[in-house]
């Protein structure tokens, strides 16, 4: 970290491997933020612990979500099948460029949370998977605070400016 906040990661997610896919070797993945299509073949993707490198050879619509992938050094299904689970990545530097309302959760990480009065009510601590939307996790002293990412809640974020502004919020006591 520096000044609070967390540097870029070497490796950025790009897909989840769900399970191996008919007999030639394919994947079925769940591509994690951004456009499915852009598995194109030829980009270079490497398993989150660094073992091995793929080259994307086929690419294509799978259910719902997910992507069909081939890649030159998987031709079997057994091969295939060894990816289960596994995390495929790309270098920071090979992101995608993202639009002026998308981020990283990985900037946002250490903000500084204010409400929409303008009182500080936190830092963020991270980011939760959600189903239905991500949570925004604020931290503030030993208090953690739980927000939905969403519009109705996170009215702007400025990673630049190091801030994320939420509605102003009633806590539920139980």
């Amino acid at each position: 970290m520096t000044g609070g906040r967390p540097l870029a990661p070497a490796k950025l997610r790009a897909a989840q491997v769900l399970r191996a896919h008919g007999v030639r070797g394919e994947v079925r993945a769940e591509p994690i933020g951004g456009d499915p299509s852009r598995f194109t073949p030829g980009v270079k993707l490497e398993t989150e612990d660094g073992s091995r490198s793929l080259t994307v050879r086929t690419s294509r619509p799978g259910p719902g979500n997910a992507v069909l992938l081939g890649f030159e050094e998987i031709t079997s299904a057994t091969d295939a099948a060894l990816l289960r689970g596994i995390y495929l990545c790309v270098d920071v530097d090979a992101a995608r460029p993202l639009s002026d309302d998308e981020w990283f959760v990985w900037q946002l990480v250490g903000l500084r949370v204010f409400d929409t009065t303008g009182s500080e009510v936190g830092v963020v601590d991270e980011v939760e998977a959600g189903v239905a939307n991500d949570v925004l996790v604020s931290r503030e002293g030993d208090v953690l605070h739980r927000l939905p990412m969403a519009r109705e809640y996170v009215v702007s974020v400025d990673v630049a400016g190091g801030a994320v502004t939420v509605i102003a919020w009633t806590e539920e006591t139980v």
